[in-house]
């Protein structure tokens, strides 16, 4: 999580006079196992690297991913920037609608680069709440709502993106020549039984966490239930809140099916639905694993899931890293430049 995202000078916030969460002049403390993320990433990086190195077939794949790069149609990249800055619009937009305002839409979409930026540390989206809630504070929000409207907005988003996972996927199903329909249709086949085993164990097992912490879940809960409660009674916020950070998610999926279609011989266009939900899946599972942006696991879990579908493997590495380097990592110096849009008013 960011540390300190209340610049100094700045007269501190106040603290709610209910239970919910609040911000002080110290911002949100920073997430303890942050560092633990850093070291299993190392970890693990440094263990794909021995075993890339010693492993024949993977080092086959690795320098055939680095040969498919060289053959990428290197054209997409203008195309994926824009729509880079299209997704950072909606999140701006989103965020306008949960807090019923109508932002200043290039200082906004600049918060939202910072915003991206920090999560690229902390993951999980600690970091987007943290900015978020510093930029509503420094537009007048009081502190307690700032955050509240910031933790609303994760939740909203991941309420969209399950009702866009619904519409994309029947799409996906009925096109692509039914690779996605044969590749479930056999996964159901051989693996139903032992995914819903590990299913009910994880359900069961954060059914215990959340009993064990619901005093702690309780507090960090009211604030954004409450806030989402209110904005029930604003339909049209509410729309605008969903509709864009459903877009968000849309944008992205369509800039990892171009990133991927960029690489000779990997997929067709008629497979583009599958790319699209194949992207949320990867992403979803990437995100769900501890560490600071879910590097590595991200990357994993998208080369998994294209090679799944018939993707080569040096091939879907190829377009997996054109994707990442210029989605993820190349808007964090922009960021890291836009670091006053947060904190400052401005019109």
């Amino acid at each position: 999580m960011v540390q300190d995202v209340i610049p100094a000078g700045h007269r501190p916030a106040e603290r709610s006079s209910g239970h919910g969460p609040t911000v002080t002049r110290h911002g949100i403390r920073p997430w303890p196992g942050r560092g633990v993320g850093w070291a299993a990433a190392g970890v693990l990086l440094a263990a794909g690297t021995y075993w890339g190195l010693s492993n024949g077939e993977a080092a086959a794949t690795v320098r055939g991913a680095v040969a498919a790069l060289a053959d990428a149609h290197w054209a997409v990249v203008p195309v994926l920037v824009l729509l880079v800055a299209v997704h950072f619009w909606l999140a701006a937009v989103a965020l306008g609608g949960a807090a019923g305002q109508r932002l200043p839409p290039l200082q906004a979409t600049m918060a939202q680069f910072t915003a991206a930026t920090a999560n690229r540390i902390t993951g999980g989206g600690l970091g987007t709440v943290a900015v978020n809630a510093r930029y509503l504070a420094g537009r007048g929000v009081p502190a307690s709502r700032a955050l509240a409207l910031a933790g609303m907005l994760q939740i909203g988003g991941a309420l969209a993106d399950l009702a866009l996972f619904a519409v994309v996927t029947p799409i996906a199903v009925g096109t692509g020549g039914g690779v996605l329909s044969a590749q479930v249709g056999e996964w159901l086949r051989g693996k139903a039984g032992p995914f819903l085993a590990v299913a009910a164990v994880a359900v069961a097992c954060g059914a215990v966490a959340a009993w064990a912490l619901r005093g702690r879940l309780g507090e960090w809960l009211r604030g954004p239930l409450a806030a989402g409660a209110q904005l029930l009674r604003r339909p049209r916020d509410l729309a605008v809140m969903l509709v864009a950070s459903a877009a968000t998610t849309l944008v992205m999926g369509v800039a990892f099916a171009l990133s991927v279609l960029a690489v000779p011989g990997t997929a067709s266009w008629s497979r583009f639905s599958t790319l699209i939900v194949v992207y949320m899946i990867g992403a979803a599972v990437g995100g769900a694993v501890p560490g600071p942006g879910g590097l590595g696991s991200t990357e994993a879990a998208l080369v998994a899931l294209l090679a799944a579908t018939g993707v080569e493997t040096a091939g879907a590495m190829s377009g997996v890293l054109i994707f990442r380097a210029v989605t993820h990592w190349a808007p964090v110096p922009i960021g890291l430049l836009t670091v006053a849009a947060v904190g400052g008013r401005g019109s």
